[in-house]
């Protein structure tokens, strides 16, 4: 049986039951990454659940597409799922909102990211001040998701996955979450201009152009990844920015 024919560990039905079970005794790696959170494994990659993946909203205006969550994000979404009410975690509207003000791209990535939003006039686009606000809570323009939805680890160190030098078409299980995961997510919000972040993530959307998944019209291309490690995040904005600009003016005239 290929991977293709398999069971899929990725259905909706699964999903839930790992959501409705989801009650991490702690916010470290011990607990967060114990085996009942192991949705899935192929060679050296593990792929957990965390309380992530919620659809973007219909009318979003824009989908951040990053490469799959780190561990830091893993951990605070954990303590909004704990932190929020079961009735809130219930309303995918609301609570996408405080996933996307609370986690998506938190800290100096989100920085990093809006000042390079703000520089190809994003903000003006969208009507809006600054792009700051695309991550609050109560900002449906945006939406925020990952090439691999569900948080990626290597090795029996369970390090982040930073994709760096791999095409993720290129690793059956990776497809099968951008087949199952992303391209639903993407085609729930038709209208949204797709912006992948570095290079991995690229490919990843690539991959679904490729299979017709997305148009090509709808992927904003050149982004850099906004890591603070990503030494060469300047330099790529740099020569990319002026394209950068003329699409974003071109897409939301």
């Amino acid at each position: 049986m290929t991977v293709a024919e398999q069971p899929s560990p990725f259905s909706a039905a699964r999903l839930a039951e790992f959501r409705a079970r989801y009650a991490p005794a702690s916010f470290d790696k011990l607990s967060l990454l114990d085996d009942q959170y192991l949705i899935a494994a192929e060679g050296r990659y593990r792929v957990y659940y965390a309380a992530l993946g919620a659809l973007p909203p219909a009318d979003a205006k824009v989908v951040f597409v990053g490469l799959t969550p780190g561990f830091s994000q893993v951990v605070e979404a954990a303590r909004a799922f704990v932190e929020t009410p079961k009735a809130i975690r219930d309303d995918p509207v609301t609570y996408s909102g405080i996933l996307r003000h609370r986690v998506a791209f938190a800290g100096s990535m989100r920085r990093n990211l809006c000042s390079m939003l703000d520089a190809i006039g994003v903000p003006s686009a969208l009507g809006i001040r600054e792009s700051n606000e695309l991550f609050s809570n109560a900002m449906a323009s945006a939406a925020a998701t990952s090439a691999l939805v569900y948080p990626v680890f290597v090795g029996p160190e369970l390090r982040n996955f930073s994709g760096t030098g791999i095409d993720l078409a290129r690793i059956a299980l990776f497809r099968r979450m951008m087949d199952e995961l992303l391209a639903p997510r993407l085609a729930h919000a038709p209208g949204a201009l797709i912006v992948p972040l570095g290079v991995a993530a690229a490919t990843g959307v690539s991959y679904l152009r490729d299979h017709g998944a997305i148009s090509i019209e709808r992927v904003l291309t050149g982004m850099p990844h906004p890591s603070g490690s990503n030494g060469h995040r300047k330099r790529q904005f740099q020569d990319n920015a002026d394209a950068l600009r003329s699409r974003i003016t071109d897409w939301f005239s």
